[in-house]
């Protein structure tokens, strides 16, 4: 279901590009658990990461060979592992050629001079994986230094070489050629993607486990005596996690429902791959691009909420139609067919998401170029955070 954002051929990229955080793919979607303290967290994550470390490459490889897949792509694989009697993901993120060099090997610098729209959720597989891994210890030390609970923790990292004939080159040639050009013909985004094509090794991301993505969770407390007490929880919860990367200099870019996973109690933000970061090494027109942005995080995450309730109560399956009933909210009409909880939560959010509607389809449909509205939505966000 992607983002309520954009039109099915953006969820389509999304799905080939990031098969991770996709339909579900990246947890189970089974009952949720027991809430564990931020000590506890810390504890298991402690004795999970001290495990990991022990491990030797040949070790974890064949762990990872024994693991059933859940989604393989041009964007990396994910896995489910057991270690020490702790469920425990696994994303293999593509490491090229490039990236591998000793001159280039964690940095965080814009490797392949990326346009920086090439941030925004339409199918990007992201500036790198050194960026994804910083991102990833960013959340993580946030969390154990107890800034905010809101995000995955990374338990360990690995380089890891891909076995011959693992890679997956391009069979055909026009379809690398229509992705390139609806990135505006860029030589960068080209380069990049037939790196990651026949990259030679991998970034194993060892993360916590959590048994459910908001997505699934929510679809099952919409029941009169759940949905009030659940969207209290998720909205509070969502401010929180936008709140933390915009206070620590992060904008995630890709906040969607099947990026945040839950324990039933709280919201965890997982998947960093399209993150930039003021930690980052990043060029000056980056550093213009994150200040600009500053404010998208918090509006895509209420808008996806938004979007999510309507889609879900007012039947409104197809874009043009969502995006004109959130539209009209915002203008200031009573949101229909909804139960005074959601329709609360929708009338209060529409101004942002009609905004942010408005912008997403034209990314899409017009220009990748078109420049984030960030006057308008950092007055609409203003005190949100």
């Amino acid at each position: 279901m992607g983002t309520y954002l954009n039109p099915g051929t953006a969820e389509a990229r999304r799905e080939e590009s990031a098969p991770c955080s996709s339909s579900g793919e990246l947890v189970q979607t089974g009952t949720t658990a027991g809430r564990l303290s931020s000590a506890e967290r810390a504890d298991r994550h402690a004795t999970v990461s001290a495990a990991l470390t022990t491990m030797d490459d040949e070790r974890l490889m064949t762990m990872l060979r024994s693991a059933p897949r859940r989604a393989a792509g041009i964007g990396g694989s994910c896995a489910l592992v057991d270690v020490g009697g702790v469920s425990v993901w696994v994303k293999q993120v593509p490491l090229t050629a490039m990236e591998r060099d000793e001159d280039v090997a964690g940095s965080t610098a814009n490797t392949f001079g990326l346009p920086t729209f090439f941030h925004y959720g339409l199918g990007s597989v992201g500036a790198g994986a050194w960026r994804e891994v910083a991102a990833h210890e960013m959340a993580t030390e946030w969390a154990l230094e107890g800034k905010g609970d809101g995000v995955t923790l990374l338990h360990h990292w690995r380089v890891l070489p891909l076995p011959q004939g693992a890679q997956q080159p391009w069979a055909d040639r026009s379809e690398l050629d229509t992705t390139v050009e609806f990135w505006h013909n860029s030589s960068a985004v080209r380069e990049r993607l037939t790196a990651l094509a026949t990259a030679p090794a991998t970034v194993a991301l060892f993360m916590e486990h959590q048994p459910a993505t908001l997505h699934t969770w929510l679809a099952g407390q919409l029941g009169p005596d759940r949905l009030e007490s659940a969207l209290d929880m998720v909205e509070h919860e969502l401010l929180a996690i936008a709140g933390l990367l915009r206070h620590n200099g992060m904008v995630h870019f890709d906040a969607h429902f099947e990026n945040i996973l839950t324990d039933g109690h709280r919201l965890y933000l997982t998947d960093f791959g399209l993150a930039s970061a003021s930690r980052f090494d990043l060029s000056a027109a980056e550093r213009s691009f994150l200040r600009r942005n500053d404010s998208h995080d918090v509006s895509f995450v209420v808008t996806q909420l938004v979007n999510w309730l309507v889609t879900e109560f007012a039947g409104t399956t197809l874009r043009e139609d969502r995006v004109d009933y959130v539209r009209q909210c915002a203008h200031g009409d009573q949101a229909r067919r909804l139960p005074a909880p959601a329709a609360t939560i929708v009338e209060r959010y529409a101004p942002i998401a009609a905004v942010l509607n408005d912008f997403y389809g034209r990314l899409l449909l017009e220009s990748r170029a078109i420049p984030y509205p960030a006057t308008t939505l950092d007055a609409l966000c203003a005190g949100l955070t």
